[in-house]
């Protein structure tokens, strides 16, 4: 700030006393005297009070035009930076899902794939700030662009994006504004490295955008500011430059004192000269979030001085004779300023609401969220059928004329929702795998019965199984149901006959060994659109009560919970072919094991037994099955409860509890409290939910998998009494029993 001058006083000499004079004055001199030096005094104050008002009122207007235009800078700063952030999110949610097409592909099919053309083209059309999207090669190559198909374009020299990818960079890489070689157009690109499945650097997602969409965003922000603004990267070098200013130039750096400030906090405001037009201004800057790149906006402080002089000469110009023009003139500043503040704050309350309408826009587009959902579906519905299930089985074994075969369909349709629950959890990829190391020849023609089962006498079904086929770790029940499954859809897509052909391959998948499996089918084929959302959930094209629209979502959720990946492509009239590729075993295939053996003791030793299950439905039918047994049932509806039960009672030999409970513990909490404080007890947990179930067996606690039997309740709480460990033993932890028990009775 400039320094103020004291405003000069004036003074009279006539207005000393006359020190020499000794004579009194008379009557009439002193009046006049005192006249005199009242209308001296009235003459200093009419220029000092004035003048020391206007000074005041000067210095402090001085300093206000100075904070005030430095708070203006800082919210035109901060109201680009959210627009920017804006703009960069909406890069990387485009990246994010060019990432998402590209994951599985090689390069080959990169380059090769038009569909991948015309989904990079709709991105782009979906965004005003997407000029265009590139995916290239480690070498520079473009394999595919939105621009045109096939791309033609000869490989980038040297560009600087690869070669920060390449020394280890893997954020957001912004190179220096470039011109493109068909149109000569000058573009600012964006890039991302394009990973492999380990993590290796395959080449790179470009987004390529005109600098005047930056420019024209900086126009509207300060449309009658004469104003200096640009985008700059952490290095210094300008990005976009918009200057309003007499002179131009070509310098891409920005001014050592912008990178003092920078160094020393990511966002500030400074007053500096510049070095190309020697002019002084204020300077106000902020980092983006989430990209390498500083927002700045500035203006002369001479601009910024000047309605302050048009104030200070209105306040000079009424300061004798017109106070309330001054307070006028002040209003209506005031005014202005508030309309001023008003308009960022509208600007700011709009960028919001645009971040937070991109937001949702994200979050409907994952599905993490519809796995989760899944998870607690599953638990409900199991609740349901284990009290159905149990139900049915109790009436089937009474001796009564209950309509044998209205049971056995019940029965059918439990064992419909058990399966149900399944494919919910597998999409969800919440599911408790079972992973054998196997061959999946054997495997397939192991199945080849149900394979024609499920297909028609009008299907002819081929097998081409490749010689010396290399072992796969994965759990040999789904892949069955996956293979079936993809039969059934097969079998709906040929109405009018056709051929099914599984094969086997060893394949690669991603940077290492794999075994392909692949299914095809001679049927209708999927049209574009279809094929984009075949393995969504719950999407099919099926007639009403004919499909679920989960079974490719099961497919695919096993596969990648295996480790895997899933490929299809079909031709509208040739058909279809699903590939399931699974990462290669490092050990070698085991002959297939023994069932575990569920022999227990023939005589049934009673217990008494602390049934813990919130649901009353469950729980009665629970205890039913355990009074059958000839058990003692003690009952409680909450952990807590239960807790203070076997506190309390000594006898209890088993406690029999369900795993997701309302409270404060689960079954799991209460299970570990039991073997705490009473390591004597047996402890059988149930659930539905197979994400919990993988922290019981963690645990080495028995688990009865939900919906359960009647029978196999019953046999896993003998067989756990049968074994039941000495009370000085090292505590209650025995074989997992409980879930071949229940394979058991998977088919009924």
């Amino acid at each position: 700030m400039e320094p103020w001058a004291e405003p000069c006083v004036v003074h009279d000499p006539g207005c000393k006393p006359d020190e020499g004079r000794n004579e009194l004055p008379t009557q009439a001199h002193v009046r006049t005297e005192g006249a005199v030096k009242i209308l001296w005094g009235l003459l200093v104050a009419s220029i000092l009070i004035p003048a020391s008002l206007l000074a005041l009122a000067a210095w402090h207007s001085h300093d206000q035009a100075v904070e005030d235009a430095k708070a203006s800078s800082a919210r035109m700063a901060e109201t680009l930076r959210a627009q920017f952030d804006t703009v960069f999110e909406t890069f990387e949610l485009a990246m994010d899902r060019v990432d998402d097409s590209v994951a599985q592909l090689s390069d080959g099919e990169i380059q090769g794939s038009a569909a991948l053309h015309d989904r990079l083209k709709s991105i782009v059309g979906s965004y005003a700030q997407l000029g265009s999207l590139w995916v290239v090669d480690v070498n520079g190559v473009p394999l595919n662009s939105s621009l045109r198909f096939p791309t033609g374009f000869q490989a980038l020299e040297s560009p600087d994006f690869l070669e920060a990818f390449k020394s280890g960079e893997r954020g957001l890489f912004i190179s220096q504004p470039s011109q493109a070689r068909s149109s000569g157009r000058t573009l600012i690109n964006v890039s991302r490295p394009l990973l492999g499945a380990g993590g290796e650097l395959r080449g790179a997602i470009v987004v390529s955008s005109s600098p005047e969409f930056f420019r024209q965003r900086f126009a509207n922000a300060a449309p009658d500011l004469n104003y200096s603004a640009g985008l700059i990267r952490h290095d210094g070098i300008f990005i976009v430059r918009d200057a309003h200013t007499a002179e131009q130039t070509t310098e891409q750096r920005a001014s050592s004192m912008f990178a003092e400030a920078a160094a020393k906090a990511p966002s500030g405001t400074y007053v500096g000269i510049s070095t190309i037009d020697k002019v002084q201004r204020l300077v106000s800057y902020r980092k983006l979030n989430d990209a390498p790149v500083y927002v700045m906006f500035a203006v002369g402080t001479k601009a910024v001085l000047a309605r302050w002089w048009e104030q200070m000469a209105l306040f000079a110009a009424f300061a004798l004779a017109a106070m309330l023009g001054l307070g006028s003139m002040t209003y209506l500043a005031l005014s202005r300023t508030r309309g001023a503040q008003q308009a960022v704050q509208n600007l700011l309350e709009e960028t919001q609401r645009h971040k937070q309408t991109e937001a949702k826009l994200v979050t409907a587009q994952r599905m993490e969220a519809l796995g989760q959902l899944t998870g607690g579906i599953a638990h409900d519905f199991n609740n349901l059928l284990t009290v159905v299930m149990g139900n049915l089985d109790l009436l089937r074994r009474a001796k009564e004329d209950r309509r044998p075969r209205l049971i056995d369909n019940g029965m059918h349709a439990v064992e419909q929702g058990r399966r149900l629950t399944q494919q919910l959890l597998a999409f969800g990829r919440r599911q408790n795998l079972r992973p054998e190391i196997l061959d999946v020849n054997m495997l397939i023609a192991g199945m080849t019965d149900m394979i024609i089962q499920s297909l028609r006498g009008d299907i002819k079904f081929e097998l081409d199984l490749a010689d010396k086929i290399w072992p796969v770790e994965v759990d040999p029940v789904q892949l069955q149901t996956a293979l079936i499954n993809l039969a059934v859809n097969a079998r709906d897509a040929m109405p009018r006959g056709g051929s099914f052909v599984v094969r086997t391959v060893n394949s690669a998948l991603g940077e290492g060994p794999g075994v392909a499996i692949s299914v095809s089918d001679t049927g209708s084929g999927m049209q574009p659109e279809v094929l984009e959302r075949a393995f969504e959930p719950f999407f099919t094209t099926k007639e009403i009560g004919r499909g679920t629209g989960l079974g490719l979502s099961q497919v695919t959720g096993f596969i990648h919970q295996s480790g895997g990946a899933v490929d299809i492509s079909s031709e509208v009239g040739r058909g279809t072919t699903v590939s399931l590729l699974l990462p290669r075993a490092s050990g070698e295939v085991v002959a297939e094991a023994s069932p575990v053996s569920v022999e227990v003791a023939s005589e049934r030793r009673p217990a008494r037994i602390l049934l813990v299950e919130d649901n009353p439905q469950v729980r009665e039918l629970a205890a039913s099955i355990l009074a059958e047994e000839g058990h003692d049932v003690v009952e409680a509806s909450q952990a807590d409860q239960a807790l203070q039960i076997i506190i309390s009672d000594a006898s209890i030999e088993l406690v029999f509890s369900d795993l997701v409970m309302p409270g404060t513990m689960d079954g799991l909490d209460l299970a570990r409290a039991v073997r705490e404080r009473r390591p004597g007890v047996l402890i059988v947990l149930a659930t539905g939910y197979s994400e919990a179930a993988a922290k019981v067996l963690a645990d080495g606690f028995v688990l009865v998998p939900k919906p359960y039997r009647p029978d196999i309740l019953a046999l896993t709480v003998r067989k756990a009494l049968s074994e039941r460990p000495s009370v000085s033993g090292s505590g209650n932890v025995i074989a997992m029993v409980a879930p071949a028990l229940a394979s058991e009775g998977r088919g009924s």
